[in-house]
């Protein structure tokens, strides 16, 4: 795969917010600092107050866990493949979508991704003895689906553990748009071929990266498989939240430990928009992220307020005299939801949509 490190030169990176992790990619870099529970069980938090998910949680999350189908295709090496990379121009302030073409030398069969959100879809297409090592915050169920997952067996490094990657040979490398400078100027120093990925802040993005994936490892079926079941699943999300909704549109708004709120183009809003539920940041001019103080979310005056679970910021907000009028504080309508759905930046977005579908609407 010597060309790829070629197509690097072209494929340009931005440090913005995002997951990744990938609710969402800035909010992900927000509370990593760079992006739940079992991937297969609801979280303790969800078990307690019962939410009315749209659809059965355990079921999804299996589902989205494991999209291994035969590969029919027999491709032939090298093989060339053209990618749509999206990276976010700060100067105009928007999204710039690059056609970048790769040629790959052979099938990989030695690959390190650089986050949990493509370990995660990694691990749902592919033979898992092809995933040569993965980010040591995978096996943390605050950060990863995977934590239960994972066998002990599997190689861990740190974020800036380059010698550890380099030292395990691998013949791909998967970066994101936020992996440091110096971790990806050490592995074209080493020769270890990697392919950034680009931008993505919704769903439909995401499912794009996926299909990518898949034709870069050889796993095209089982990454269409896992694509279908998360179209699938979002329509069926939207159905019932639709029913549920009885045309009044709710008034949402995330708020975390430091006063951020997610604006347009962070992820949640894109679960805002798939739900058909407002994003009160958004209407307000917000882009990705921003802090507020309590005076601006008392004149935004939202219908509910989405708080990280654990942060503590329930009995914060509804101790706060400022907010004492406000709608959600009022009527006790904070809702928390676990920091591994907020930070979701693979498939398992889906399942961050119906937990919030779950906890928006419910009794």
């Amino acid at each position: 795969m010597s060309k790829l490190r070629k197509a690097q030169q072209h494929m340009a990176h931005h440090c913005c917010s995002t997951h990744s992790k990938g609710l969402f990619v800035g909010l992900s870099l927000l509370i990593m600092l760079l992006g739940g529970a079992p991937s297969l069980t609801m979280t303790a938090s969800a078990a307690e107050t019962d939410p009315d998910f749209p659809l059965n949680m355990e079921q999804l999350l299996s589902d989205l866990s494991d999209a291994h189908q035969p590969e029919l295709n027999v491709h032939q090496y090298p093989r060339s493949l053209e990618y749509h990379h999206q990276r976010w121009n700060v100067v105009d302030d928007r999204l710039v979508t690059e056609q970048v073409t790769l040629t790959v030398d052979h099938k990989p069969q030695r690959i390190i991704p650089h986050a949990v959100g493509l370990t995660e879809v990694l691990w749902a297409i592919t033979e898992h003895e092809r995933i040569a090592s993965v980010h040591e915050t995978c096996r943390n169920p605050s950060y990863s689906f995977l934590a239960d997952q994972l066998p002990d067996s599997v190689p861990t490094y740190g974020r800036e553990d380059t010698e550890i990657v380099i030292g395990l040979c691998p013949d791909l490398v998967l970066t994101t748009y936020y992996s440091s400078s110096s971790f990806k100027n050490r592995l074209t120093l080493s020769h270890i071929p990697f392919i950034e990925m680009g931008f993505f802040g919704n769903i439909t993005s995401i499912e794009r990266q996926i299909n990518f994936i898949g034709k870069l490892v050889d796993a095209e079926t089982s990454a269409q498989h896992l694509v279908t079941t998360m179209q699938n699943s979002v329509v069926k999300i939207q159905e019932i939240v639709k029913q549920r909704l009885d045309g009044k549109p709710l008034r949402v708004l995330y708020y975390d430990r430091m006063g951020f709120v997610a604006g347009e183009n962070s992820t949640f809003d894109s679960l805002c928009n798939t739900l058909g539920v407002e994003n009160v940041a958004t209407q307000n001019g917000i882009k990705f992220f921003k802090q507020i103080g309590y005076e601006t979310v008392l004149m935004w005056d939202p219908d509910i307020i989405i708080i990280p679970e654990d942060s503590g910021l329930d009995k914060h907000l509804l101790g706060q005299p400022i907010l004492a009028s406000a709608k959600a504080v009022r009527n006790k309508n904070i809702r928390t939801i676990p920091s591994v759905y907020l930070m979701a930046s693979s498939q398992y977005t889906v399942a961050s949509l119906n937990y919030l579908g779950g906890v928006l609407y419910e009794k």
